[in-house]
């Protein structure tokens, strides 16, 4: 059955690498795929799903990835893959991105399969639907509580499958359930998956990417390991707990923007509430924009999340582009904020000491918390800390999320973030009465 649906893929233009058809074969309730980047993760996953449609007599699946212009990735995929199958089918996008195919290809006949394409964000909204398979996509980037306490419930009905599909983020619970493939236990199957297993990949660019990047970045993102780091600023336990913070409801709007235009990214992070307890409610980047283009932009997401109290970068090119800004948003109280080593060494301590008691939510959102991951403290022969993004990585978004957390209302007069000395342990927070 799965040579046939691949000679059809195969007639289309697509073939499975070695990788690939293994994870395909396996029969297991728990799946767990570590990827590198560019290891094909996207086709075998909408592979996998146009199989068993093709494959079974009735379906419910349900593709569910940190957000959803990342989901739609997976469906759109599945789609191409279905055609190429000769499966007749419906898709439609609202509310959400739905795949069905009716008995006999008739629409007015019963739905025999249904594939919906969903945001973690939308975890609420899933509770209480029964699927026959969920796939998790950039598993190690979503809360554990919306694999634990919400998709394998959804699974028990039907006995369902679930397939954790991700790059490593740090040894968090996507490892603990990688691990658990490894020893199959309870049903699991993981399968780590390097960059280079995919035939299609330019060896020249994996080693291009070698030398860019730290040999941690490049064991994570390329060969697909699971490794912390004693230089990285916000710890994988910390992150962790963000995911999965209370949400905040009410209090003040604050954004912070890191500018850029041309050889980096302007990262844009809005955090709602106190210092006390807040949560990141959006966050944006991009590239190559005018700066009139930008400021309308940063604009309108003001305008639409009703901030009102702003601060960016004010450091060389980023002065000028902060003042437009203030003629373009009269009504707004605009900070500059110019980086030097003590300013930054001051707000991202002020932006761990959140993270490690809990004050903030965090979104899944890959972009940042693959910089967060990536974000570095190193000490010098003088004992002084460099807070940077690691070779090859932006840091754009943190240094966005730790501007905007310096805004935050009820700061506690009296507190005092210190610079660290040699050894560096991970940031800490003194007070002084």
């Amino acid at each position: 059955m799965l040579d046939a649906f691949l000679k059809k893929l195969a007639k289309a233009g697509w073939k499975p690498h070695k990788g690939q058809i293994e994870y395909l074969l396996s029969k297991a309730r728990f799946r767990v795929l570590a990827c590198g980047r560019r290891w094909g993760k996207t086709d075998a996953a909408a592979a996998d799903i146009a199989y068993r449609i093709t494959e079974k007599d009735s379906s419910r699946q349900i593709a569910i990835a940190p957000t959803l212009a990342q989901a739609r990735i997976v469906f759109e995929r599945v789609k191409w893959m279905l055609l190429a199958a000769g499966v007749v089918f419906t898709a439609v996008s609202t509310p959400y991105p739905t795949i069905r195919v009716h008995e006999g290809g008739n629409k007015k006949a019963r739905i025999l399969h249904v594939l919906d394409a969903r945001s973690g964000h939308e975890a609420k909204n899933l509770r209480g639907e029964g699927a026959h398979h969920i796939l998790m996509d950039e598993a190690a980037f979503v809360p554990e509580s919306l694999i634990t306490d919400v998709a394998m419930p959804i699974l028990a009905a039907h006995h369902g499958r679930m397939t954790l599909i991700s790059t490593p983020r740090g040894r968090n619970f996507f490892y603990r359930f990688f691990l658990m493939g490894q020893r199959s236990e309870k049903g699991f199957w993981s399968r780590q998956s390097p960059s280079i297993e995919n035939p299609a990949v330019d060896h020249e660019y994996l080693e291009l990417q070698k030398e860019i990047l730290t040999e941690r970045a490049f064991r994570t993102e390329y060969e697909a390991e699971f490794l912390d780091s004693s230089s990285a600023v916000f710890s994988t336990e910390a992150l962790d707990a963000a995911l999965n913070a209370p949400t905040v409801s009410e209090g003040e709007t604050v954004a912070g923007i890191d500018w850029a235009r041309y050889r980096d990214t302007t990262g844009f992070v809005a955090v709602r509430g106190t210092m006390r307890r807040a949560e990141v409610v959006h966050v944006s980047q991009w590239s190559a924009l005018r700066w009139s283009e930008q400021i309308a932009r940063v604009s309108d997401l003001c305008a639409e999340l009703k901030a009102k109290r702003l601060i960016c970068d004010a450091t060389g090119v980023g002065d000028p582009v902060t003042e437009q800004l203030r003629e373009a948003m009269p009504d707004a109280h605009i900070e500059g904020f110019t980086f030097t080593r003590n300013s930054k060494t001051e707000i991202i301590e002020r932006l761990n000491w959140m993270l490690e008691r809990q004050h903030l939510r965090l979104p899944a959102n890959p972009e940042l918390l693959r910089e967060m991951e990536h974000f570095e403290g190193i000490s010098d022969e003088q004992g002084n800390i460099r807070y940077s993004a690691s070779s090859g990585f932006h840091d754009d978004l943190v240094c966005a999320l730790a501007m905007a957390c310096s805004i935050l209302p009820d700061n506690r007069e009296g507190m005092i973030f210190g610079r660290m000395r040699r050894g560096w342990q991970p940031p800490h927070l003194t007070l002084f009465r």
